[in-house]
């Protein structure tokens, strides 16, 4: 039975390296937060991949430390896959491309912009809401002294 030997194994491996990931994701987040007023989705969202990562990780630590039956770790993986597809818009908001003209984005703009649009397509989006906003200002009448 080599398929259950290379099921403990994985699920061994992924109990003792998995803290590592998380701990990589939350320090994303932290650097997510220079960025606050243009990435508050994408803030949230390694927060919830943080958190899934956090109930694998309790999910496969439990597994070992009781020693269940390894097989538990593929309803584990699949509850966890299906939470985060369910939630996919909230959880996977990251773009590859600009969603206005398709060109490739930045890793920057990819992990710290909320828009997933590129720098000149948010420049002209910039522009057109802040020429559409702008109101003249109402003459003041004059006084007649």
């Amino acid at each position: 039975m080599p398929s259950i030997s290379f099921l403990h194994s994985l699920t061994t491996f992924v109990s003792e390296k998995i803290l590592y990931l998380l701990i990589a994701v939350l320090v994303l987040n932290m650097f997510q937060r220079r960025y606050q007023q243009h990435s508050q989705k994408k803030r949230f969202a390694t927060l919830y991949i943080g958190i899934l990562i956090l109930a694998l990780m309790v999910g496969t630590v439990l597994i070992v430390y009781f020693q269940l039956p390894d097989i538990l770790f593929i309803p584990l993986v699949a509850v966890l896959v299906l939470v985060g597809y369910r939630y996919r818009r909230q959880v996977f908001p990251f773009r590859l491309n600009c969603r206005l003209c398709g060109q490739r984005l930045s890793g920057k703009r990819i992990v710290f912009f909320d828009a997933n649009t590129c720098e000149k397509c948010a420049a002209a989006a910039e522009r057109a809401s802040d020429s559409g906003t702008q109101r003249e200002e109402p003459a003041e009448p004059e006084q007649d002294q």
